[in-house]
């Protein structure tokens, strides 16, 4: 008896940013045949958190030459670019992130027949033909594959923040939020905990506001990012696959080719193929004294800000407009309508008042203690587990989840920033890229062999 193909299988893609549009984009392509859904929280797909910024001082931290969104043409990017926005970009043009967020949403509108659901997914029940979806708003959604995109979360919350004060406005937790700048006397000091890529953000959107007053800087480290500056390219990895798998040795392999006449950056951008290889390689005791001695120090030079705005950085510190406090936050209380900010510094405890404390801490990693009913409910079910460092989710090497027997999911998937369970990079567009065309070939695949198996069932019966 021939076998007649059914209703179509439906791959439901939970999260519409860079990731998730991605992976619907290259299985479109693919003409799988499957019924392919996108389900987003916000109304907008394709930019997500980092590229819905409304600032054009906003830049990308990666060149225009290096970006692109299509493993298969690298200079995707720049020709779309020179198209649609700036006729001059070169390779090295640092573009609006803004931009960038355009051109995701254009990639993904070539996507034919991909569905746009707008709601959040609060539930994931495992059924024997893959899962049952709960939205919000009560509508369910049956999936024979389901792929979590579901991109960054706000940032762990800081020790010590008084209820009071985030009520009152004086502790903004997100800083990705319009209140964190809504009502700010322009002459008033501000602090920002971090100073990270999102700390900078956060004072450019500032300063483009009208706000001219002090901005202070906590940080457990003291130091920004590097800036990105023209390299002669190393035609080889810095760490070679074979070198022995300790940072020690790791270390010794960057220093010797630096010392050996290479350009720092070169030395850290030719890392990028093999950067997660060589992580995996280390055992989990090395991978946690890189965290505890050298996740801040790789991540200073790994990611670094666009040459306009590290001058921007440097006049604002040279001028004293931009200062920075060397401590951890011990607590922000409201005092007088103003935020106390507690620290430990490393000569004792200090405090002082500001307008407004804005958390620039970066994302939460920890997926446990994240806002979000769905992955409650996958920890909850034993479906979802943390990675082996306590962040992120621990998956396969093709990104299925693996629960907490150990099993690898047949039909549950992610990309992107989750994958941070068991990678060290996995949030920048060269990664999520590749992930997202190689998830695309692994849903194929696993399409194909529930249609052969369904085949041989039919034929039997």
């Amino acid at each position: 008896m021939a076998y007649a193909n059914p209703d179509p299988k439906t791959i439901a893609i939970i999260g519409g940013g860079v990731s998730g549009t991605l992976t619907a984009y290259h299985l479109a392509q693919r003409q799988t045949g499957a019924r392919i859904i996108v389900i987003n929280q916000q109304p907008a797909f394709g930019p997500g958190l980092a590229y819905s910024t409304p600032s054009l001082r906003h830049l990308l931290n990666v060149p225009a030459g290096k970006i692109s969104a299509l493993p298969a043409e690298p200079d995707h990017f720049l020709r779309w670019l020179r198209a649609h926005h700036d006729p001059s970009a070169a390779p090295d043009t640092f573009a609006p992130r803004a931009v960038f967020g355009r051109y995701i949403q254009q990639i993904f509108s070539e996507a034919k027949g991909v569905e746009t659901w707008h709601g959040l997914v609060v539930d994931y029940r495992p059924t024997p033909e893959g899962a049952r979806l709960t939205l919000e708003d009560g509508r369910k959604l049956h999936a024979d594959l389901t792929v979590l995109a579901a991109g960054n979360f706000d940032p762990a919350p800081l020790p010590g923040v008084a209820p009071e004060a985030e009520l009152a406005g004086v502790y903004c937790h997100n800083a990705w939020k319009a209140g964190a700048y809504a009502g700010l006397d322009p002459s008033a000091p501000v602090t920002v905990i971090g100073t990270g890529l999102t700390a900078i953000d956060v004072l450019l959107r500032l300063r483009e506001t009208g706000h001219r007053g002090v901005i202070t800087a906590v940080s457990r480290h003291r130091v920004f990012p590097t800036r990105h500056a023209p390299y002669t390219p190393l035609a080889s990895s810095a760490i070679p696959l074979d070198t022995p798998a300790t940072c020690v040795a790791y270390l010794r392999a960057l220093r010797a080719a630096i010392r050996n006449g290479a350009e720092w950056r070169a030395t850290v951008d030719s890392l990028r193929a093999t950067t997660n290889d060589l992580w995996l390689r280390l055992s989990l005791r090395e991978r946690k004294r890189f965290r505890r001695h050298l996740q801040r120090r790789w991540d200073i030079v790994r990611h670094r800000m666009a040459p306009p705005i590290a001058e921007i950085i440097e006049a604002e510190l040279s001028a004293g407009t931009l200062v920075v406090h060397k401590g951890r936050v011990h607590g922000v209380a409201l005092e007088h309508g103003q935020a106390l900010v507690t620290l430990e510094t490393p000569t004792g405890p200090a405090c002082f008042t500001t307008a407004r404390v804005i958390n620039c801490t970066g994302p939460s990693l920890d997926y446990r203690r994240v806002h979000s009913p769905l992955l409650k409910k996958l920890f909850a079910q034993g479906i979802a587990t943390a990675g082996p460092l306590g962040g992120g989710l621990r998956t396969t090497r093709d990104g299925a989840l693996i629960d907490n027997l150990g099993r690898a999911a047949d039909n549950l998937f992610t990309l992107g920033p989750s994958r941070l369970g068991n990678l060290i990079e996995s949030i920048a567009v060269p990664e999520i890229r590749q992930q997202a065309v190689d998830l695309a070939q692994t849903l194929a695949a696993a399409l194909n062999r529930t249609t052969s198996l369904e085949e041989v069932e039919e034929i039997a019966s």
